[in-house]
């Protein structure tokens, strides 16, 4: 307990920004490793099974968005109350987290196996899916909804790891999984040639794999905090405050669920009409494998930035804890800094080559090659566009996640995509559509950039105020430390 404890205590005394890359570099590739697989999937399944394919997993990313939403919720929520209870040695109290956030996990999982089971058809019939993926998406839905326990575990827990430092055994949960991953995909999809069940299989299996690798590593005393039978039980209090701090990125996902099925929705609507201006036989698919393509660019984009933000986020919550406010201000400034560099270094890649990028997930031989191509390279710069401010917006909101004021974070959320994005995406399709320079889809695409500048907007306000509050509260303490020791130098001996 002894040397656990020591080493995450450094939290409080190591250098900030070395502390923010020693946590940071493990976060980050782990986020790298994890959009990897994503995208080599696709491409397995984009070269393997075409356009048919790769809109069948496009369909399902908005089930798997509610996944990943309260996977997010418990996992941050659990893991910025353990941060905080470990700065103030409460070790007991972080073991309950931990219970708690395991039966959370359960109950969630039986949640998603039975909508993915029952109600995948009502979903995929929103989106005006086409006859021929029906089926496939449907077979993808249902293999993934069986392991949605191993999908909640082997998200969920890196938080834990994470927010007693060990963030390369998070790494390493997230390089094992991929590497299976694509393993898989190969065996089942180049191999074997199953179809769209193998893609599935895949995933299933590597969650598996990695989820043996957590229980082994919890259970065998080679972390600080244990997995202790007598603490997973309903606990109310505690399910609370991981439901009110976990509820930003709750939100947000949520949110993405409702704006991908918008989405979905629009393309197939907007996707044929630009389909039969231009001669394409089933428009509907080809906006959808474009939007498709772009989500899983999307997470080579943000799967860092999110990775730099759990590399902040136990540096935050352990030095609240502590009441070392100058070191979370630190940390702010760099995971700030650090996001604007790797976003303006990401938006010049984009609208420089964005070809070279959409090229590997497109087939060969695939009759629209060139249209999806053409259509996707449009895309793709316009969503780039104020990528910057965008990166500014996950990290701000990553901070407030962080430091447990869970407001700040949500009305960042809902300004970018419920009081923008979700108008712009309803409003601007049809008004472009009546244009002569551009169509509806013009309204999807630009929608985003839109949306991404207001946000901006809203974290930099945050952000000052926010640095000023941690200032006095410095100041704060040094006055308060400084009076302590006046009274004892000058009390007798």
């Amino acid at each position: 307990m002894t040397d656990h404890a020591e080493k995450t205590r450094r939290l409080e005394t190591k250098p900030v920004g070395s502390l923010l890359w020693e946590l940071s570099l493990p976060a980050v590739a782990a986020a790298v490793i994890g959009a990897s697989h994503h995208i080599v999937n696709r491409i397995f399944v984009g070269q393997t099974l075409g356009e048919e394919g790769v809109a069948a997993v496009t369909l399902a990313f908005p089930f798997i968005a509610v996944m990943l939403a309260s996977g997010m919720m418990i996992s941050i929520g659990s893991s910025t109350l353990i941060s905080i209870r470990l700065g103030e040695k409460k070790y007991d109290e972080a073991e309950r987290l931990v219970g708690q956030a395991l039966l959370l996990f359960i109950f969630m999982s039986i949640g998603f196996f039975c909508f993915g089971m029952f109600c995948q058809g009502a979903m995929l019939r929103l989106f005006r899916t086409s006859e021929n993926v029906m089926p496939l998406a449907k077979q993808y839905i249902s293999i993934i909804a069986c392991g949605a326990i191993l999908h909640e575990l082997t998200f969920g827990v890196n938080g834990f790891l994470r927010a007693e430092g060990k963030a390369r055994t998070a790494m390493f949960t997230n390089l094992l999984a991929a590497v299976l991953n694509i393993f898989f995909d190969y065996l089942f999809l180049v191999v074997f040639r199953t179809g769209i069940w193998g893609a599935a299989t895949a995933t299933l299996l590597a969650q598996f794999f990695s989820t043996i690798w957590i229980i082994w590593h919890y259970t065998s005393g080679k972390t600080l905090l244990r997995w202790r039978l007598k603490y997973i039980r309903w606990n109310s209090p505690l399910a609370k405050a991981v439901f009110i701090l976990g509820l930003p990125p709750f939100i947000m996902q949520m949110l993405n669920f409702i704006l991908q099925s918008i989405q979905m929705y629009q393309l197939g609507y907007y996707g044929e009409l630009y389909g039969k201006a231009h001669g394409i036989e089933a428009g509907g698919v080809l906006a959808i494998n474009v939007i498709g393509i772009i989500f899983v660019i999307g997470m080579c984009l943000f799967f860092p930035l999110l990775g730099l933000n759990q590399g902040m986020q136990p540096i935050i919550g352990y030095n609240i804890g502590a009441k070392r406010y100058d070191r979370v201000a630190t940390a702010l400034k760099l995971t700030i800094c650090t996001s604007l560099i790797f976003t303006s270094l990401c938006t010049i890649a984009v609208l420089l080559v964005p070809e070279l990028i959409l090229t590997p997930f497109v087939k060969a031989d695939s009759p629209n090659r060139q249209e999806l191509i053409m259509l996707g390279s449009h895309a793709l710069r316009a969503f780039a566009l104020v990528l910057p401010g965008a990166g500014l917006v996950v990290a701000t909101a990553g901070y407030f996640q962080a430091n447990g004021m869970a407001h700040r974070a949500i009305m960042l959320t809902l300004t970018r995509q419920v009081f923008i994005l979700i108008p712009a995406l309803l409003l601007l399709p049809p008004l472009l559509e009546s244009t002569r320079s551009f169509n509806g889809m013009d309204g999807i695409w630009y929608a985003v950039p839109i949306s991404d500048f207001g946000a901006m907007l809203v974290a930099v306000f945050f952000i000052f105020r926010e640095l000023r509050r941690l200032k006095r509260l410095h100041k704060e303490c040094q006055t308060d430390e400084q009076q302590a020791v006046n009274h004892l130098t000058s009390s007798p001996k």
